[in-house]
């Protein structure tokens, strides 16, 4: 009997648990997350409040999270956690903790100089030798996500005075 439950009740099934709860968590919340506008356009005759679409996605993640949750019962799985060998939990605790220190990185350096030196940290730890290559990706693909974001996307990063030169000067972009 206990072999039978082992295999209905898996990753799977906690993961679609999880997701119905955080959509009826969501469905709850937007309410009060969502400030009315000051100007309430209708379509036609239909005046919908602003809460609609994100309460629809909430729904649409429950019935989801609920036909995830049925499948998830049929779905014979290895937990493969069980498995893992200290490298790869090192390596995962790593990337966690330079992820964490990217973030105030970014807010108090700058998206280009805070992304700069998280993906060189982060490919070094990972194998590169080629400290060149890794300085020259590390610098020149912070610079082109930075631009397209703020040239053709209009999308506000950190800045920092490098940041903020390449887009007043002309010749540079």
């Amino acid at each position: 009997m206990d072999q039978i439950v082992e295999k209905k009740f898996n990753f799977n099934t906690v993961a679609a648990i999880l997701f119905i709860a955080l959509g009826v968590f969501l469905y709850i919340v937007i309410p009060s997350q969502i400030d009315k506008p000051l100007i309430q356009l209708s379509v036609g005759q239909f005046n919908l409040p602003p809460e609609l679409f994100p309460q629809i996605a909430a729904i649409c993640m429950v019935i989801l999270g609920v036909w995830f949750l049925y499948k998830s019962r049929s779905i014979d799985q290895v937990n493969e956690l069980k498995n893992l060998n200290k490298e790869a939990i090192v390596n995962v605790a790593v990337t966690l903790v330079m992820m964490a220190i990217y973030v105030p990185l970014m807010v108090n350096l700058g998206f280009v100089l805070g992304s700069a030196i998280m993906i060189f940290a982060m490919s070094t730890y990972f194998g590169n030798r080629n400290y060149l290559v890794g300085v020259l990706i590390s610098i020149t693909l912070p610079v082109v996500v930075f631009a397209t974001f703020r040239r053709l996307l209009l999308v506000e990063l950190p800045p920092f005075p490098i940041d903020i030169y390449p887009l007043t000067h002309w010749s540079l972009i």
